[in-house]
Parts: C-alpha cells; structure tokens; sequence
C-alpha cells in the first residue's frame, strides 16, 4: 500500500493529521468556494450508501488540512488549478460549476477527469488521483471509515480457509466498532 500513496500523504497520517467532523468549519487552505467543491468531489468518490459517505467521515477538512499543513506549494497548486480545471470542465460541459450539478452530472465530469488521468505522463500527481488519495486517506483513517466500514479484530481468531463471505465480514475488511 506504500507504494500506492505519496510520501506527502503518508506523512500527514505520520504526523497524527485526524479528520474531525464539523458542522460548520473554516477552512484553512482553501478558500469558501473550493472547500466547497472539494467536500463534493469526496462526497462522490465515496457517496453516503448503507454506510455514512465522505463528509460524514470529515474529509473535506482533512484535505483543508493535509493541503495546509503537509503538501508542498507545488502540490498546493497542481490541486488548486485541479479545482479550476474541474469547474472549467462542469461549466463547458453543463454550463454550471461543480458544486451546481446534479450528482448525476457530477460523476460524468469526475469520469472524464478520471479518464485524461489515465493518459498522465506529466510531472507530479494528477489532481484526480490526489483528490480520490486524499479523500480514501482520510475517510479510511477517520473514526466513522475505521469503525463502520472496515472490520478489524485484534486479535484474530483460528484461520478458516473456506466459509461463506457473510461469516467472514460481508467482504468488510480492518475494522469492528
């Protein structure tokens, strides 16, 4: 998993960076306009199912804060003109910013960012993949991600090679709460 994470990102969770869920929080980093469209790009890569989604998780403020405290201004940056481009790509495509599309549209432009991702050779991460990073990153190390999503036991029990998958979590990997 080291591998698939970047060194900024693994030492913003070395450095004990916790996400904490607020009603109504101030940002540090970004400004009203971009926590805003952040807390929705986290919203749709991990939406609010059986289980609560990414604001729930406090995740906006987790990359405000992982973005204030831990990236490098050149990454500061590659995510600030990722915000830009996003909204450039929302308003070509359905002449509204991010944050006004319904979560329908939202995902269409999130898959066409997701798709130019994949033809990356530049420099650096792109700002769809930090944003997806950051926002597994802090949805999975937040109390609500570890507790009621992942499966974890301590201390494991006997190995059992071959049960069915209700007996062996539901497929929920790390965490019991």
């Amino acid at each position: 998993m080291g591998g698939a994470l970047s060194s900024s990102a693994i030492t913003g969770v070395l450095q004990g960076c916790t996400a904490e869920k607020q009603i109504d929080w101030q940002p540090t980093f970004l400004s009203q306009e971009q926590a805003t469209t952040t807390a929705d790009v986290a919203e749709r890569i991990i939406p609010v199912t059986d289980t609560p989604g990414a604001k729930d998780a406090g995740v906006p403020e987790f990359i405000d804060n992982m973005l204030n405290d831990v990236y490098t201004e050149e990454e500061q940056q590659r995510y600030l003109d990722g915000l830009n481009q996003l909204n450039q790509e929302s308003d070509s495509a359905f002449g509204d910013p991010f944050s006004a599309l319904e979560p329908e549209q939202q995902d269409q432009v999130l898959q066409t960012m997701a798709d130019a991702t994949a033809d990356h050779q530049g420099e650096g991460k792109p700002f769809f993949l930090m944003a997806k990073e950051l926002t597994m990153l802090g949805f999975f190390t937040s109390e609500i991600g570890a507790t009621q999503v992942l499966q974890h036991v301590q201390v494991p029990g006997d190995y059992k090679g071959c049960i069915p998958v209700e007996e062996a979590g539901n497929g929920k990997t790390w965490a019991v709460g």
